[in-house]
């Protein structure tokens, strides 16, 4: 039996649909707070709504459920709801991670798949390994690290063999946030007028799909002790760059202009992975480029046909 926190969000919808198809026994762990559009395919999952940080509602449906594998994707991701109540973000982040971390290891799950952050990461320049420094920017990756300690420390207490999952940008269909590049899509729906925020920043954009066969490969690999892994395209693009790429699907061009509400305080310009181990430990890179990804995108998304 298959536990996956967050189940109904972005990247976890797209990893239920996968599993199932693999003809895996799965059950979602899921508060219903940010769940995916366009899902009902995988609405023959059972859904479980529970507090992650409610430690003792998690422990007795571990206990029901006794699961061998956890992946362990819930979590506030999005930056500026982070900002806006970093008080909550700590206590899903890090309470929640604490929680389910201890109820997996007391009905003794053999695999536990931790989805943490690149934005871990300090800003480089150079592509980042697993072993690059360590220096979150905000409450969000603050938190993530915080939960990677964690994972650290269970499996010094208890043995859960644990894979850490460093994920750079996703992006797909049914996206549950307004990051990036959803939000130039719905601008687009409206007009050629784009007003955006920082549009240097260099970023590494991995399909949502790719994503998912990512963290179902490096299940496989988890035995024993804690593995850190980046999760990625290996690839950089900026904003810009982007836009001049949906700009090339859709025939169409865009003015920009800069909107100052929309620049962040704080923000990296550079994150882009290393994901020399992840091919290593999986024998598998990932395979939708980025163009491919966008038509596909915007097909779903009915900017083009």
């Amino acid at each position: 039996m298959i536990i996956i926190t967050g189940g109904l969000g972005f990247i976890g919808n797209e990893l239920v649909r996968q599993l199932k198809n693999a003809g895996e026994e799965i059950a979602i762990l899921d508060n219903r707070n940010r769940m995916a559009p366009h899902i009902d395919d995988v609405a023959d999952i059972p859904v479980y709504e529970v507090d992650i940080a409610d430690k003792e509602k998690v422990l007795a449906l571990f206990e029901e459920i006794k699961p061998t594998t956890v992946y362990h994707l819930a979590a506030i991701h999005y930056i500026p709801e982070c900002n806006n109540d970093p008080e909550r973000t700590l206590r899903v982040n890090v309470e929640g991670t604490e929680s389910i971390l201890n109820a997996a290891a007391k009905v003794g799950v053999s695999t536990f798949i931790y989805i943490s952050s690149g934005a871990v990461y300090a800003d480089s320049t150079d592509l980042l390994t697993e072993s690059s420094p360590v220096a979150p920017v905000d409450i969000y990756g603050w938190s993530k690290w915080f939960g990677e300690q964690l994972c650290h420390l269970n499996n010094t207490s208890y043995g859960t063999p644990i894979i850490i999952c460093r994920l750079f940008n996703n992006y797909g269909p049914r996206e549950t946030n307004m990051h990036i590049i959803p939000e130039v899509i719905n601008q687009i729906k409206s007009g050629d007028t784009l007003k955006l925020g920082n549009i240097t920043t260099i970023r590494d954009y991995i399909h949502t799909g790719d994503c998912a066969k990512s963290l179902i490969k490096l299940a496989g690999s988890c035995k024993e002790g804690v593995g850190i892994v980046n999760v990625a395209h290996g690839c950089g693009y900026t904003v810009l760059e982007m836009i001049h790429k949906i700009q090339s699907i859709t025939g169409r061009v865009f003015t920009i202009e800069t909107d100052n509400t929309r620049i962040r305080k704080v923000d990296k310009q550079s994150q882009v992975a290393d994901i020399g181990l992840l091919k290593k430990i999986t024998g598998w890179q990932p395979e939708i480029d980025i163009q491919e990804g966008l038509s596909d995108l915007l097909k779903f998304e009915k900017v083009i046909v």
